[in-house]
């Protein structure tokens, strides 16, 4: 079963750009982070300067070859629990996936790269 994601678990985009999530429902908490649920990974920028940016986006324009990080994150397509909630939303778990924005590469993506916590899983 995979891990529930909570607050200060780690996303990453498909070029390995990282950002913490920094928010996460208190309602459900593993070791003192709240799980996130869904909508809470919406926004997560990979950029250099952003407030969560573990490693900012590598990615190189393929026209330019000047930087074009990923800068948004979208909502997840992947990887919600279908029986775990919390207020009505599902809570995202380890397998969560979803598109992310880039100028330079329509098909960017993000998935999860550490859940941020070892002690709750789930099913999907």
């Amino acid at each position: 079963m995979p891990l529930v994601i909570v607050q200060g678990g780690t996303i990453q985009c498909s070029h390995q750009g990282q950002a913490r999530l920094p928010n996460g429902d208190m309602r459900l908490s593993v070791s003192g982070n709240g799980a996130v649920t869904a909508g809470m990974e919406v926004g997560i920028s990979f950029a250099p300067g952003s407030p969560t940016v573990v490693a900012p986006c590598p990615f190189p324009d393929p026209k330019s070859g000047s930087p074009s990080q990923c800068t948004a994150t979208m909502a997840a397509t992947d990887g919600s629990s279908s029986i775990l909630g919390v207020g009505n939303l599902p809570v995202l778990l380890e397998t969560a996936s979803g598109l992310a924005t880039n100028p330079g590469d329509p098909a960017a993506s993000w998935s999860v790269a550490d859940a941020g916590q070892q002690l709750l899983s789930v099913s999907q």
